[in-house]
């Protein structure tokens, strides 16, 4: 297990302030549970923890190792989510590619970005 501690944490996309100096400590062992309605950035900062997001301000801490440029594979944590894809019935490539497709993205941009995440996740 190991410690993680957030720090004045802020996230923005464009014009909107998603997270604002959010601070956090889960000690060594422990579980926690994100509780909160849709839009409140539990998904953001779970995203940031893992390095799938950037950190517009504050740290990330694993285990008192600054981990805000680490990438993903590199961090060894791991999340537990009440499912393991936001849609079961589709294959691990059809979740992530679900979004791109739902905004009309290109066939050759979602193959760019599934192979880009798919790398920078090692699946």
């Amino acid at each position: 297990m190991a410690t993680l501690k957030v720090s004045n944490l802020t996230k923005n996309f464009g014009n909107t302030q998603v997270l604002k100096q959010i601070n956090l400590e889960v000690s060594d062992g422990e579980f926690i549970v994100l509780l909160g309605p849709s839009g409140c950035g539990k998904s953001t900062l779970l995203n940031i923890i893992a390095g799938l997001e950037s950190v517009d301000e504050g740290e990330i801490l694993i285990d008192e190792y600054e981990v805000n440029r680490v990438e993903p594979k590199d961090r060894n944590i791991a999340m537990v989510f009440q499912s393991y894809a936001l849609y079961p019935a589709m294959s691990v490539r059809e979740n992530v590619i679900f979004g791109l497709k739902q905004r009309k993205v290109s066939k050759e941009q979602i193959e760019k970005s599934l192979k880009h995440f798919s790398q920078m996740l090692q699946i």
